[in-house]
């Protein structure tokens, strides 16, 4: 049933959870762009209204909300808000392009944040500082993401390990121990490799933080942490990665802000005094 009629139908409503049902209704162009909190805010109710009425539309959280009233605003308007999997159609210009491109990731980053919430981040924070060795497991070109933070990481003294193949990460793997912190990154965790690898560092009672989406088998299994993909895009039916990837890119970047915050002022000047051993005429 469409979601703009199953808000009108909905019976035995709290007068908090009514004014929610009508913001929505009135402003369903505004709360897609939402977080709790604003949408807290703006319709002037509480955040456990919210989370009370998603539950009542049988809907997973927040973020499966605005994906329903975007797939109902989509059939209604000539213009449409955004297809994450298809942004651009074959007429449009380049100024189209730039604009939905934009939308992709503004809508990505606001999805992302809403599925990770800073007290979660935080607690991740303590694994990155503990642990003695890290290692990211990642395929694809989802590695390339892993090798950036592994870079950002050497930048302030934080040596990280990235296997790239089959066996180098099994074989990492098998090495781990208790000191060593295990960054899995997989979207849906359909491969096999990924559940193996999972199960020897489970065995080796290594730290091990997912990175995943919220309708991964993954999650399941028994990690110490969770980052969750923003989940709007189609694994296979799409143009590109393009929201994947920037969801995978802001976790991996707010790591590592986390960490260098942890001690900003040793890690900014370890930081600039080898760049200057590496160039001695920087400024």
């Amino acid at each position: 049933m469409n979601l703009l009629v199953k808000l009108k139908k909905l019976e035995r409503l709290t007068t908090s959870e009514q004014a929610l049902v009508d913001y929505i209704l009135d402003y369903p162009g505004k709360v897609i762009h939402f977080s709790p909190k604003e949408l807290a805010e703006n319709s002037f109710v509480s955040i456990s209204t919210i989370y009370r009425l998603i539950n009542k539309l049988d809907l997973d959280g927040l973020n499966d909300l605005k994906l329903a009233l975007v797939n109902d605003l989509n059939e209604h308007m000539t213009d449409q808000i955004i297809d994450i999997d298809y942004p651009i159609s074959a007429e449009d210009n380049h100024y189209a392009m730039t604009k939905k491109l934009k939308t992709v990731y503004e809508q990505t980053l606001q999805s992302t944040i809403d599925l990770n919430n800073v007290e979660m981040i935080a607690s991740l924070n303590l694994l990155l500082k503990k642990a003695k060795f890290i290692d990211v497991y990642a395929s694809s070109a989802n590695i390339y993401f892993a090798q950036n933070f592994q870079f950002q990481m050497l930048e302030i003294g934080k040596r990280i390990n990235v296997p790239i193949d089959d066996y180098t990460q099994n074989l990492s793997a098998a090495n781990s121990t208790s000191d060593h912190l295990a960054i899995v990154v997989s979207y849906e965790g359909r491969g096999s490799s990924v559940k193996k690898i999972i199960d020897i560092l489970q065995k080796n009672n290594s730290q091990i933080l997912l990175i995943t989406s919220q309708n991964s088998p993954l999650l399941k299994e028994k990690v110490d942490g969770i980052l969750l993909f923003s989940s709007m895009e189609n694994h296979y039916n799409k143009i590109s990665s393009f929201s994947t990837r920037t969801s995978l890119m802001y976790l991996f970047d707010r790591l590592y802000l986390s960490f260098f915050n942890q001690d900003y002022e040793k890690n900014l000047a370890y930081k600039l005094e080898n760049y200057q051993k590496m160039n001695p005429n920087l400024i």
